[in-house]
């Protein structure tokens, strides 16, 4: 069950739906960050689930100062952005009515045009300000699209994450795998190339550093796991393995492990 559900801003810039469980502390906490839809529904269903297991669950806000952003409806945003991804999916202009296709074409410019270098600056402020909590024990990230990227850019920050989970998000640079402290599993889709073709060297290169990088491909299109209507058992499949993941990184499995 869930305790409480607020919004706080930290530091006057970040700003965050927070959901703790209703069991007492400590808990260990995970950050999830959202696609480039901004925090819908989905995402705020999604951390009362992990807030029902258990987590004192985060969402950032990263919109939260992005005045553009409240201008555009979430079916445009996501058609535009898979455009972004994907150029070759410019086919979704053709397949809208006229005022649909302009409105998927605004949205498109104002995802080019966000300021996207703040971000993760947003979610660093929130993670210290989680790690300062004495009823917090370990931090997970799981994050989809930008938000799958940006837990993996936390994790080469050499941010102290117990576990990260990406959902079709790019990986990072392979310069930084060495600052890569926390085990990683990612999720991607068939059809997104884009995307999924950059994780097999980015898999080599965790492996060569000896860091803990498992990840699986779905027969499925970019954005599988927010959807509801298509792709359903590749979601459950994918969905099943996050939380396993999580739970065996982040719930202390020992008595040693509780005292961390």
């Amino acid at each position: 069950m869930i305790g409480s559900s607020e919004w706080i801003t930290i530091g006057g810039e970040a700003r965050a739906l927070t959901v703790r469980p209703a069991s007492a502390p400590p808990w260990p906490a995970l950050l999830v960050m959202h696609a480039v839809m901004g925090i819908d529904g989905y995402m705020r269903d999604l951390a009362g689930s992990f807030a029902d297991d258990g987590y004192c669950v985060m969402v950032p806000d990263l919109y939260a100062h992005d005045a553009g952003y409240k201008q555009h409806h979430p079916e445009h945003i996501e058609a535009a952005a898979h455009m972004v991804i994907d150029p070759k999916k410019a086919e979704i202009l053709s397949r809208s009515s006229g005022e649909a296709r302009d409105a998927i074409r605004r949205a498109r410019d104002w995802i080019v045009r966000r300021p996207t270098h703040t971000y993760l600056g947003i979610i660093l402020t929130l993670f210290q300000h989680v790690r300062a909590s004495p009823e917090i024990r370990r931090i997970g990230a799981l994050g989809f699209c930008m938000g799958g990227r940006l837990v993996g850019e936390l994790a080469a920050t050499s941010a102290d994450l117990a576990a990260g989970v990406i959902h079709y998000g790019a990986p990072p640079s392979l310069d930084l795998v060495p600052k890569i402290r926390a085990p990683l599993e990612g999720h991607y889709a068939t059809t997104d190339s884009a995307i999924t073709s950059k994780v097999p060297s980015f898999a080599a290169a965790m492996k060569s550093a000896g860091k803990e990088f498992a990840y699986y491909i779905y027969d499925a299109d970019h954005g599988f796991t927010l959807r509801t209507d298509r792709f359903l058992a590749a979601k459950r499949l994918a969905m099943r393995r996050s939380q396993e993941f999580l739970s065996r990184n982040l719930r202390p499995s020992s008595p040693a492990d509780a005292e961390e």
